[in-house]
């Protein structure tokens, strides 16, 4: 079969809602589909706990009737909570979820688009140095950090979660940028030494934690508490930089459109965290911060 660049397969999931057991789906990117078969896609085998199992016994897989002309595309209907590692280190093409995805979706991710139709479990995004990754739903702890013993998060591409975020979201981040529209947990860009992570919800406690060197938390609602080492440096209003940043960040990310009054401020900004000899930079939105600052 001659290799179609934009081929797309349609799974839909036949998995037992009462099977808990974890699925490890890390070969399962858009490349591993261009060139082959529908019968040899159905034969790629994947982990079911101890045992290894052929793709084909836990969906229900078919070429699409036409081609997707973002590359190729694996079109997911799930829920699918115990499918874990999807689309790890991927390069380029579309991996769609309609549902719910398991833990590490688009771990390690260099290039291509991972849309998430449902929330996402602990480290979606974690350590992935490109691409691009909407989440329409609520994700779970350490989305876009760094795993335990590797001194780097997130990379760079950028993570759009339209819901709630849980803890250490952004730990360890290097580049790229974070858009979070609802709440996060606490310790929100923690050990963070580049980037951006943009919240237009409440922003989680501890924010910022051992910031090392630079980097920017940019926070539209309110606060709540903030670590005494970071340091007050006034109001600020009509930031050019700021500005700059909001359009880029408009042509990087589809469907993200920044408010005036967002743009405007007034901002309150804090730097540090001067405990770690950082110099990173935290934006609070002063009419959702009165109590902060001086």
């Amino acid at each position: 079969m001659p290799k179609r660049s934009g081929t797309k397969v349609v799974f839909h999931s036949e998995i037992d809602p009462d099977d808990h057991i974890p699925i490890n789906a890390s070969v399962l990117t858009p490349d591993i589909i261009v060139g082959k078969s529908i019968e040899k896609i159905r034969k790629i085998k994947l982990w079911h706990g101890n045992k290894q199992v052929q793709l084909g016994k836990l969906f229900r897989a078919g070429f699409s009737a036409g081609l997707d002309m973002g590359g190729p595309t694996l079109d997911i209907h799930g829920p699918i909570p115990t499918v874990r590692h999807l689309g790890k280190g991927m390069e380029r093409g579309k991996i769609i979820i309609h549902g719910d995805v398991g833990m590490h979706c688009g771990t390690q991710m260099k290039g291509g688009f991972i849309h998430i139709q449902g929330n996402a479990d602990h480290w979606v995004g974690a350590e992935m140095s490109g691409g691009r990754i909407l989440v329409e739903g609520n994700v779970g702890d350490k989305a876009a950090s760094a795993y335990l013993g590797s001194k780097y998060g997130m990379k760079g591409g950028s993570l759009h979660i339209k819901g709630n975020t849980g803890h250490e979201l952004g730990m360890g981040m290097r580049r790229g940028v974070i858009v979070a529209e609802g709440d996060t947990g606490a310790f929100t860009g923690t050990r963070m030494l580049a980037g951006t992570i943009f919240v237009r919800g409440k922003l989680g406690d501890r924010a910022g934690a051992s910031m090392r060197y630079k980097g920017s938390i940019i926070a539209i609602g309110q606060a709540t508490e903030l670590l005494p080492t970071h340091v007050y440096n006034g109001e600020y209003r009509s930031m050019l930089f700021l500005r700059l940043l909001f359009d880029a960040i408009e042509g990087e990310i589809p469907g993200i459109k920044f408010t005036e009054k967002e743009r405007e401020g007034p901002y309150r900004r804090f730097t540090g965290d001067f405990a770690a000899g950082g110099q990173g930079e935290l934006l609070f939105l002063s009419e959702n911060n009165t109590s902060l600052g001086g």
